[in-house]
C-alpha cells in the first residue's frame, strides 16, 4: 500500500481524536468492523463447538488442548509467506480467495458431522486446514485496517477492532455452546461457514484498497526476497524487534486458559457446554470493557506498562481458578483475565502496526501473527501435556504464577510511548550515483549483486562516537534491503573509515532507495556529522562478476 494514501488520511478532525469511537467516522472502517465482528462470531462458534466435542471423543487435556493447537501452529508455519504475498498481491483479491477457502472447509466440516463421521482426527484435520484459511487471511486483514483510518486513528481503530472480536468472543461461545445443545455440531459448524460468506461479499462489494505504486518502473520483489526482507526488517526495526518478544511471552502464558478451559469447566467444576460457553462470554465481556476503558488507560499509563500491567493480570487471574475452584471464582477471574487479555493484545498489534513502514507492514504483522499463534499453539502442547502430569488445577496455578514472573521480567524490555511515523520522508537525497554506459546493461540484467562502499574521515578522538552513529545507520541498511553490512577501519590511517553494505541486485537497490524514510535519513545525518571532510562522504558502488 502506498505511503501516499496514507499521509492524505493522517489529518483527522482535531475534534474527534480522543474519542473512543472517532475510527467509526470512516465507511471503509465501518465495513471492515463488521466482517470482523461477523467472521469472529462464526469463529468463536465454531471454536467452543469443536473443543466440547472432543472432551466427548478423547477427554485428556493433550488431545483437548491439540485442538487449540491445531488451529494455530499453521499460522506460525505459513505466516510469514502469507505477509509477502499480502505485501505483493492485491489484497482484495487475496481476501476474497482466503474466506472462500475456510468457508470450504467449515462446510466439510458441517457436512462430515451431518453424517456422523466427525472423529478426532478428523475435527483437528479440518481445524487445520481453516488454520490455513486464517494464516494466509490474518497478515493481509491485519495490514488492511491503516487503509481506512489516519494514523492518529489507528490505535483505536484497533481496540475497536478488538472490542467487536471480543462482543463475539462475549456472546459466540454462549450460542455455539446453546446451538451445540440444541442442533448439535452441524449447525454451529454452518453458522461459521455463513460467516465467511458475508465477509467475502463485504471485501467484495463494499471494501476497496488504493493500488500499490510502482517503484521506478521496477519489477516487483520477487516471492522469496519479500520474505527475506520482511525477517530483516522486522530483526533490525527495534520496536518491532522488541514488541515480538513481549507478545511471545504474554501469549505463551495466557494460552493457558483457551487451552484448558473446556476441561477445566466439564472436570473440574462439572458443568455443561452451556456453562462453559457463558465462561468464554464472560471473558469476552471483560475483553469489551477493557477496549471500551483503553483511551482512558493509555492516557493514565505508558505502552510499557500497560503490557506489564496486562500481563500480570492474565496471570494473577488464573490463580484463584486453581486454589478456589468454583463457578462464582470462575466467572469472576475470567472476566479479569478478559480485560487483561484485550490491553496486552491490542497493544502489543498497535505497536507492530504503527512501528512497520507501509510497504512491509503485512509482513510485520505476519510475523506478529506467527508469534501469537506459535506462543499459544506450542503454549496450549505445553500446558496440555503439564496437565496430564500435576493436573488441571496445578497446570493452570503454574501458567498463573510463571505469567506474572514473565510479566516483571521483560517489562525491561522496553517500547517507547511515541512512535515516529515510519512512513515519513527522508530529508535528505540519495547521493547520485555515476553509472558507466558499458555498465548500464550489467545493472539492468539484474543478476549481479551489488556492494556499496562509503568512505569517512573521522577524528580518532571521535571514533567511539562514530561506531555507535553508525549501528542505526546498520540497522537502517538492514531495514531497506542490504544482504550483509560491515565498518571497518584503514590500518594505515586511523580517520579513514569505510562502511560496505551488499545489496541483492540493481532493482533491490532501486527499491531500496525509494524506501528511505525520515529515520534513514536521520541516521546518516547523526554519522556525517563526525565526518571532517568539506565533501560530502565519497560513495562508491561495485558490480560483483560471478565465478566462472
Amino acid at each position: 500500500m502506498s505511503s501516499q494514501h496514507e499521509a492524505a488520511t493522517d489529518a483527522p478532525d482535531r475534534a474527534s481524536e480522543s474519542s473512543a469511537w472517532a475510527p467509526f467516522a470512516s465507511r471503509a472502517f465501518v465495513w471492515l468492523w463488521l466482517a470482523n465482528a461477523v467472521s469472529a462470531l462464526g469463529t468463536w462458534i465454531q471454536n467452543a463447538a469443536s473443543a466440547w466435542i472432543m472432551t466427548d471423543l478423547a477427554p485428556s487435556p493433550i488431545m483437548v488442548s491439540l485442538v487449540q493447537a491445531a488451529a494455530q501452529l499453521p499460522v506460525l508455519l505459513l505466516a510469514l509467506p502469507a505477509g509477502a504475498i499480502a505485501d505483493l498481491m492485491d489484497r482484495r483479491r487475496l481476501l476474497i480467495l482466503t474466506n472462500m477457502l475456510m468457508l470450504a472447509a467449515s462446510a466439510i466440516l458441517a457436512i462430515v458431522a451431518a453424517v456422523g463421521n466427525v472423529d478426532p482426527a478428523m475435527l483437528l484435520l479440518l481445524t487445520i486446514l481453516l488454520a490455513v484459511g486464517a494464516a494466509l487471511n490474518g497478515p493481509a486483514w491485519a495490514a488492511s485496517v491503516p487503509l481506512t483510518v489516519p494514523r492518529l486513528w489507528l490505535a483505536q481503530a484497533l481496540v475497536l477492532n478488538s472490542v467487536g472480536f471480543n462482543i463475539a468472543r462475549a456472546i459466540g461461545p454462549a450460542i455455539g455452546g446453546l446451538i451445540l445443545a440444541a442442533s448439535g455440531a452441524t449447525a454451529a459448524f454452518a453458522a461459521n461457514a455463513a460467516s465467511f460468506a458475508f465477509v467475502a461479499l463485504v471485501v467484495g462489494i463494499f471494501l476497496t484498497f488504493p493500488r500499490k505504486q510502482a517503484t521506478n518502473n521496477v519489477p516487483p520483489e520477487p516471492f522469496q526476497s519479500a520474505m527475506r526482507i520482511g525477517l530483516v526488517y522486522a530483526l533490525a526495526e527495534p520496536v518491532v524487534r522488541s514488541t515480538l518478544v513481549r507478545s511471545a511471552a504474554f501469549f505463551g502464558c495466557a494460552s493457558a486458559i483457551w487451552a484448558l478451559l473446556p476441561l477445566y469447566v466439564r472436570q473440574v467444576l462439572g458443568l455443561s457446554s452451556a456453562s462453559f460457553g457463558l465462561m468464554m462470554g464472560v471473558i469476552g465481556t471483560g475483553a469489551v470493557l477493557g477496549g471500551l476503558i483503553m483511551p482512558a488507560l493509555s492516557k493514565l499509563f505508558p505502552r510499557n506498562n500497560l503490557i506489564f500491567l496486562a500481563g500480570a493480570s492474565c496471570g494473577l487471574a488464573m490463580v484463584p481458578l486453581a486454589v478456589v475452584p468454583s463457578a462464582t471464582i470462575a466467572y469472576a477471574a475470567l472476566f479479569v483475565f478478559g480485560i487483561g487479555w484485550i490491553v496486552g493484545a491490542s497493544n502489543l498489534q498497535a505497536t507492530v502496526q504503527l512501528a512497520a513502514a507501509p510497504w512491509v507492514r503485512a509482513r510485520a504483522l505476519a510475523l506478529y501473527q506467527a508469534i501469537f499463534n506459535g506462543a499459544m499453539g506450542l503454549g496450549a502442547i505445553l500446558w496440555g501435556w503439564l496437565g496430564d502430569y500435576a493436573g488441571l488445577t496445578g497446570t493452570i496455578l503454574a501458567a498463573g504464577l510463571v505469567g506474572c514472573a514473565i510479566a516483571l521480567v521483560t517489562r525491561a524490555i522496553q517500547l517507547p510511548a511515541e512512535i515516529d511515523d515510519p512512513s515519513a520522508s527522508a530529508t535528505t537525497a540519495p547521493p547520485a550515483l555515476s553509472i558507466a554506459e558499458e555498465m548500464a546493461p550489467l545493472l539492468h540484467s539484474a543478476q549481479h549483486r551489488l556492494r556499496a562502499a562509503v568512505s569517512y574521515e573521522v577524528d580518532p578522538s571521535d571514533a567511539a562516537a562514530f561506531r555507535l552513529a553508525m549501528a542505526d545507520v546498520r540497522l537502517s541498511r538492514y531495514r531497506d534491503g542490504a544482504v550483509a553490512w560491515a565498518l571497518s577501519r584503514d590500518v594505515s590511517d586511523p580517520t579513514h573509515w569505510v562502511e560496505t553494505f551488499l545489496i541483492r541486485d540493481w532493482h533491490e537497490l532501486q527499491r531500496g532507495i525509494e524506501r528511505l524514510n525520515l529515520a534513514d535519513s536521520e541516521a546518516v545525518i547523526r554519522a556525517r556529522s563526525y565526518h571532517l571532510g568539506k565533501e560530502l562522504p565519497r560513495v562508491t558502488l561495485l558490480l560483483q562478476h560471478r565465478n566462472t
